[in-house]
């Protein structure tokens, strides 16, 4: 008999062993339920920040398309003023050529004027010769 009471208190320590630990499985399957519960809540957070990220996303994607507009725009409006410049840059060579081609005709006429007005003193005081020339004459044949 003395073996059947250690059998019989070795079993009952097994037992006492078993509800123990039964105990703490109890414990940590509770405590795994309420982690399921906060990572079922962290899982709904998560899901509705998935969705705002998503929101965000489709708006950058079309800030982007609008920045991609703006940049053809600027391009094209920076090809239209480069061509402008051009334009302007040939239209002040062509003046400045124009500029210097009347300077030179001025310069010209001038220099004929100057001419001009030396054959008029000439061709004045020539005909004032030939008046007083002429009015001597009609003196020397009484027509005065």
């Amino acid at each position: 008999m003395q073996m059947e009471e250690k059998i019989i208190g070795m079993l009952e320590q097994i037992m006492s062993k078993q509800d123990d630990h039964s105990e703490i499985l109890n414990g940590h399957s509770e405590m795994l339920n309420e982690h399921s519960k906060i990572l079922n809540e962290h899982s709904k957070i998560l899901n509705e920040h998935s969705n705002i990220l998503n929101e965000h996303s489709k708006i950058l994607g079309e800030h982007t398309q609008k920045l991609d507009n703006h940049d053809s725009q600027l391009k094209d409006h920076g090809q239209v003023l480069s061509a402008i410049l051009t334009g302007q840059e040939y239209l002040k060579a062509e003046i400045d050529g124009m500029k210097v081609s009347n300077a030179n005709e001025f310069g010209a006429i001038k220099g004929r004027m100057d001419d001009f007005f030396a054959n008029f003193e000439v061709l004045r005081d020539e005909t004032w010769k030939n008046k007083t020339d002429i009015q001597r004459i009609k003196n020397v044949m009484g027509m005065n």
